[in-house]
């Protein structure tokens, strides 16, 4: 009874460390048709942000997505970014179809109020539900989604952001909708990217972070 109880610990040991090397990182591999870079930033120059007084000029907002567009297999996925400073501003979002030739669509959500005259630190991750925002993307259509900090409510051209891609996917075969450490990792080998980070922990969101460079 001893032997088998020392066995049962050992087994026990063993799968608690597979669990927890399982929980390490998810290894975040690009679209195929990922596309040239989408994660674009506006420079601070000096005095030209009257709403917001004593802006470092190294101030950036960062969209928490890869330079290339990015997948999600929900219609109403959660997004996320940052600061680098901490800032008193109005931040506004707008999610827009990727113009196809001559095609110009309507944005899908059009300067939408995030924030108003609020207090953002630096380091803290802001996160936008397009599910609190009843906003829903399209299957199979590329956008682009850019947070800014305004500037001048009447001067928009000086506003200070950056932009991120984002396309809504079907689900790969074999995902569970448990969405289990090994379903994770499958889904961030196949290029869905927002997912992953939504469902991640914080070490992994960390290491998510530094695969793309951020």
């Amino acid at each position: 009874m001893k032997y088998a109880s020392w066995s049962l610990i050992l087994a026990m040991s063993v799968l608690f460390a597979s669990e927890a090397l399982a929980r390490g990182i998810f290894n975040y591999n690009p679209p195929a048709r990922g596309g040239s870079s989408l994660r674009m930033a506006t420079n601070v120059r000096a005095g030209t942000c009257p709403k917001v007084p004593n802006l470092p000029q190294d101030f950036k907002i960062e969209v928490i997505a890869p330079e290339a567009l990015a997948h999600t297999i929900q219609r109403r996925p959660t997004l996320y970014w940052r600061v680098n400073k901490t800032v008193r501003g109005t931040f506004r979002l707008t999610i827009q179809e990727q113009a196809s030739g001559f095609s110009y669509p309507e944005p899908l959500l059009d300067d939408k109020k995030l924030l108003s005259n609020a207090v953002v630190k630096a380091g803290k991750l802001q996160s936008i539900s397009l599910a609190v925002l009843r906003t829903s993307l399209k299957k199979k259509t590329d956008y682009t989604w850019t947070v800014a900090l305004v500037c001048d409510p009447n001067q928009r051209s000086l506003d200070i952001s950056q932009t991120g891609g984002i396309r809504y996917v079907n689900k790969p075969k074999g995902i569970s909708s448990r969405m289990r450490i090994r379903d994770l990792k499958k889904l961030a080998q196949n290029g869905v990217w927002y997912d992953v980070f939504q469902r991640a922990d914080s070490k992994q969101r960390k290491e998510l972070l530094k695969q793309v460079e951020l």
